[in-house]
């Protein structure tokens, strides 16, 4: 088992040792300034609470059982809101017509898995939105969402090495569209709202993009692709990522809600999406320098 570990400034001596003592590492490898590989012969603590360790010491952190490169992969699957872009786009939405607290915090509610389950929680959201002009869209896109840091550069090199690229959002088509012809990714998958005369009803139209929808939408490109889900990349945040991040062969969790990194294999929470771009390049680089094992 490798651990790749990753962080914004350099590592020191230190901080690399002090980490290899808490991971319980055999060996470990200076990749660069800022990445450390440490080399497990069996890991002593959960995956959860590997990844615990690495957050007390302020890393990012890629539990890799079986190292692979980006080209072994076949499909990139993001979610979007909060994973591709900076907002929760319902939230943003519902602030338009004075009542994002109220949303948010049922997406909150829905997002750590608690006491509103999903469906329920995103048409009570949706019917607040009853009445804002489609035509304020625009706007919002403009002014308030920013594409994650990296995401570009991810998406770009994961095509290069002949990857399909998927949006598949609990969000709305409207923003899936807008952000996959910005970043270039190939497909995008997500909810649809109703509108008549140029207004939001309220209600959602055609199939409701929960957590079982996106991985059977997962199972689908995959399929689509003649490839097994293992193949897949799946990069997420909250609850409703979970059950398509477990088809995947490799789990990302961008800023993820705490459900969603005790589950995954690769957590980024201060670095950029590209930084997964490095958790390749790490499982196979030479070494700069080793680091004194424990």
């Amino acid at each position: 088992m490798q651990i790749v570990t990753q962080r914004a400034g350099p590592f020191s001596d230190d901080l690399a040792r002090h980490l290899s003592h808490a991971l319980g590492a055999n060996d470990s490898t200076r990749r660069s300034s800022s990445c450390v590989v440490y080399m497990l012969a069996r890991a002593p603590l959960a995956r959860d609470a590997l990844h615990a360790v690495c957050r007390e010491h302020d890393v990012d952190s890629a539990i890799i059982q079986t190292p692979r490169p980006l080209s072994a992969f076949k499909l990139l699957v993001f979610d979007m809101d909060s994973t591709l872009i900076n907002i929760e786009c319902i939230d943003e939405l519902a602030d338009l017509v004075g009542k994002k607290q109220e949303v948010a915090a049922l997406t909150e509610r829905a997002m750590q898995n608690r006491d509103v389950d999903y469906d329920t929680s995103l048409r009570m959201r949706t019917r607040l939105l009853a009445g804002l002009s489609v035509a304020r869209f625009d706007d919002l896109y403009a002014q308030r969402l920013q594409i994650t840091p990296g995401a570009a550069a991810l998406v770009k090199t994961a095509k290069m090495a002949g990857l399909k690229t998927a949006i598949v959002s609990g969000g709305f088509d409207y923003f899936t569209g807008r952000v996959r012809a910005e970043l270039g990714v190939d497909e995008d998958y997500s909810n649809h709202l109703e509108v008549v005369a140029g207004k939001l009803t309220g209600e959602l139209l055609g199939t409701l993009i929960n957590a079982d929808v996106k991985a059977r939408r997962v199972q689908a490109l995959c399929l689509d692709l003649g490839i097994p889900t293992s193949d897949a990349i799946v990069v997420g945040d909250g609850a409703n990522d979970l059950k398509m991040m477990a088809l995947a062969g490799l789990s990302v969790g961008y800023r993820a809600k705490p459900v969603v990194r005790a589950a995954v294999d690769v957590n980024i929470e201060r670095l950029g999406l590209d930084s997964l771009l490095t958790v390749f390049d790490a499982q196979a680089a030479p070494g700069i320098s080793g680091v004194e094992p424990r």
